[in-house]
């Protein structure tokens, strides 16, 4: 919880608030380490907090890192990291002041770090304004949910389930704690919650709301519900006296709404909560992401976020030499250096929408269909100096909004079409994506004008990998199609348009199934087209296929040094691609949304977004060479990178390539599990981080035996002797009915809270089965395993 109390410094100081602390601490080890690193990251953040007496002297704010220390521990649960007082308004924070010696152990039997405060002067606080008084108690709220297994007790509920009408009853209903009508007041909202959810529904498994009509919090409200201001003294039921001339709504019956949102929000960090393909957080991560948070900035350019710039741009580097360089060269530590580009991106899906779009500009710029944004750059640059008396902030498509002629028009010179060929010659750009490839895919094809006849999808064979022939064969039917439109005569041809492949999508990691395409094999197609049209006929288009990558799932084995794992998931293929993604908030555990983005080309990413926006992108800046904002399509740019950066400087990259492991062989147990009960089958070939499989209840089990088929293995000795490959092909008359039972069986554990895990569709399977993945730092051992097939056995007998 250190890295919660590094955030509170920041906004206690700017509230002027001092806070002294007396008494000693044990921390952990790793949290210690990380709080060091994080110090000497940021330390100007936190500066004003690791001053010497001279300091505190002239800023008596600079211990105010005590009071988010103090209250974060006081809301910890099953926790045995104290950090009741790190160091006082004297010393600051970690500073030569902090008398710190090393202990033997503590409670866990971990090496901790013990500090001695003991003769240190105690400052009370003034009392905090409410904001602040909000904003803390919301990181104790956080701090609240963890503990050391996956963030969450196991004995709790996935969620306090409640229908939509019921949720809808106590968050919006009438006068209800979150609506945001003006009549509404806190005190009014939390009687009407009392008086709606005093008879809650069997279903729920909701708090009592009326709990909060027996707080002392409801008499301190000092403006009543029109909004005008209670200038009175009021008596709380302790006697009490309470200074209600703040105008500010009470901030403690505030934080009681803000636990709504808490109490009633599914814990994706619980254990037993599969649904998607995230989980259980990632302590380093957070504690990255809560500082990055109270920095507040947009890594756009250098200027406003000089730190992270450079973080994300070493991150880039790593990631770019870990995909796209030999596994000689990283094993004998060379220094081959990686020359592409990559960013952050928030999500998957604009990864996606990035890589095509790439892809189009590049296939555009070598067919002479657009200018390359290298000419463009030198036509900014030139306008930037002959109208340095410009309004600052006006850009340069302003004109193009409303009709009007600038003195120059970059837009014009931007997208100028064309240098070498007629712009209504211009061919339909064709894509390729398997069956088992993300829909975002389609939805990229949409945002970028390609028509849904031109994005081709590739059928994939039983194990969800393209089917790689079926890709060569599409490609060499578009050339045929190609040849003839080239010998049609000129009428002929406006009826028709070229077709022209340009990006194939390979995934590393499907959704559903957890399946992985044959890279190389795909590259080699690729290859194979290019080179056929540049050596027997130069003339025509310049062939250029981009292969994208899409492993927003499984790509998180990159991390893996287990030559097994690599072959099956293709990772070592993955350097012969033009892009890649992966995103670790899935299976490392890193906070929403984390996503990385290589591209192998040299301002393959800048030529594409670069718009030069002259009130921010502005070479004449400081630091301008290192922005990364034009990189990007969006504008304002979230400290993602150090969410991955915290993670890969702790664990490095064998913990983390360790963490990847581990999953597959958890997996794998569960799996051998399965297959000793009669209840559980595997619904298809099980991929390393994906398994896929039916339940059935008795009567269906009984249906299924009276026909031969035997769902599961009648000895150790024959569970060894089968391949992955063994699952059971459900019949098409039962599939529906066995549809019905997964349906039902997810509903029945969702509503009691036990466990949220999804049913699929499988495109060789009639009959909707249960995935099972394991997302984030999540441990799954064989009690696990055990609880959630009893669960579902238990929950489901009857149906």
């Amino acid at each position: 919880m250190e890295s919660l109390a590094l955030f509170s410094s920041r906004v206690a100081a700017c509230e002027d608030i001092h806070i002294g602390a007396e008494g000693g601490i044990s921390l952990s080890f790793p949290v210690f380490f990380v709080l060091i690193c994080f110090v000497f990251l940021i330390g100007g953040i936190v500066g004003f907090c690791t001053g010497s007496r001279w300091q505190q002297q002239r800023n008596p704010y600079s211990g105010s890192y005590l009071q988010g220390a103090r209250d974060f521990d006081r809301g910890k649960i099953g926790s045995d990291e104290s950090t009741e007082g790190i160091c006082d308004g004297e010393g600051g924070l970690l500073t030569r002041r902090c008398l710190i010696s090393s202990s033997a152990s503590n409670s866990n039997g971990h090496e901790s770090i013990m500090i001695d405060n003991s003769n240190k002067k105690h400052l009370t606080p003034p009392a905090q304004d409410g904001p602040t008084h909000v904003l803390l108690g919301s990181l104790r709220l956080l701090s609240s949910l963890w503990n050391h297994k996956n963030g969450v007790s196991s004995t709790s509920k996935v969620v306090n389930y409640l229908s939509p009408q019921q949720m809808n009853d106590l968050l919006f209903s009438g006068s209800n704690s979150l609506s945001l009508d003006d009549h509404d007041c806190i005190f009014e909202v939390l009687m009407d919650s009392k008086d709606r959810l005093k008879n809650p529904s069997p279903r729920s498994s909701a708090v009592d709301v009326s709990a909060f009509a027996k707080s002392e919090l409801l008499s301190t409200v000092g403006d009543d519900c029109n909004g005008n201001h209670n200038n009175k003294i009021k008596h709380n039921n302790n006697n009490t006296v309470v200074d209600t001339t703040n105008a500010n709504k009470n901030p403690s019956s505030f934080l009681e709404l803000l636990s709504l949102l808490q109490k009633y929000s599914v814990n994706t960090s619980h254990p037993y909560f599969f649904n998607q393909l995230f989980g259980s957080l990632d302590p380093i991560a957070l504690a990255a992401e809560i500082v990055a948070l109270s920095v507040n900035t947009s890594v756009y350019t250098y200027e406003t976020a000089p730190v992270f710039t450079l973080l994300e741009r070493e991150v880039m580097r790593m990631v770019g030499r870990l995909v796209f360089c030999t596994k000689e060269a990283l094993e004998d530590g060379s220094h081959d250096e990686f020359e592409g580009e990559g960013l952050m991106i928030p999500g998957g899906s604009l990864a996606n929408l990035t890589a095509m779009h790439a892809a189009r500009h590049r296939w555009k710029v070598r067919n002479g269909f657009v200018k390359t944004n290298t000419e463009a750059t030198v036509v900014i640059r030139e306008a930037w100096m002959e109208n340095e008396n410009r309004e600052e902030e006006k850009k340069f498509d302003d004109a193009s909004m409303h009709g009007q002629q600038q003195d120059y028009n970059l837009l014009s010179e931007f997208d100028s079409n064309p240098l070498t060929n007629d712009a209504s010659e211009e061919p339909a750009l064709v894509a390729f994506v398997s069956s088992e490839a993300h829909y975002s895919f389609s939805k990229s094809a949409r945002v970028l004008g390609i028509r849904d006849v031109d994005l081709i999808v590739i059928p994939t064979h039983a194990d969800g990998s393209m089917d790689v022939s079926q890709l060569a064969k599409r490609i060499e039917e578009l050339e045929l199609e190609l040849s003839h439109y080239d010998g049609c005569e000129a009428t002929h041809r406006k009826q028709r348009r070229r077709r022209v492949p340009f990006f194939v999508a390979c995934t590393a990691g499907s959704t559903v199934r957890g399946s992985f395409d044959d890279i190389a094999s795909i590259v080699q197609v690729c290859c194979d087209y290019e080179s056929r049209g540049n050596s027997s006929n130069p003339a025509t288009y310049q062939r250029t296929i981009w292969v994208h990558v899409d492993g927003a799932w499984g790509g998180s084995a990159i991390f893996s040094s287990r030559p097994s794992l690599r072959s099956v998931t293709q990772m070592d293929a993955i350097r012969h691609a033009d892009s890649f993604t992966f995103n670790p908030h899935k299976m490392l555990g890193a906070p929403q949304q984390t996503t990385a983005f290589i591209v192998r080309h040299r301002n393959a990413l800048r030529n594409a977004n670069a718009a030069g926006a002259r009130y921010l992108f502005d070479p004449r800046k400081n630091g301008a060479e290192y922005d990364l904002g034009d990189l990007s399509y969006t504008c304002g740019r979230r400290t993602d990178a150090v969410k991955l950066w915290a993670m890969w400087k702790y664990y490095g990259r064998e913990g983390l390539g360790a963490r990847v492991d581990q999953k597959v062989d958890e997996l794998q147990l569960f799996v051998r599990e399965l297959r000793k009960r009669p209840s559980f089958a595997l619904a298809c070939k099980p991929w390393p981080f994906n398994v896929n499989f039916f339940y059935f209840p008795p009567r269906i089990r009984q249906i299924l035996e009276a026909r031969g088929i035997r769902t599961f293995c009648a000895s150790e000795d024959e569970e060894e002797t089968l391949d992955g490959n063994h699952f059971v092909q459900i019949p098409d008359d039962i599939a529906e009915d066995l549809a019905n039972v997964s349906v039902n069986l997810k509903l029945r554990l969702h509503e009691a809270g036990e466990m949220i895990i999804p049913y699929q569709p499988l495109n060789n399977q009639k009959a909707d089965c249960f995935r099972l993945v394991i997302a984030g730092k999540k441990k799954f051992d064989l009690n696990d395993i055990c609880h959630v097939l009893d669960t579902m056995e238990k929950y489901g007998s009857d149906l």
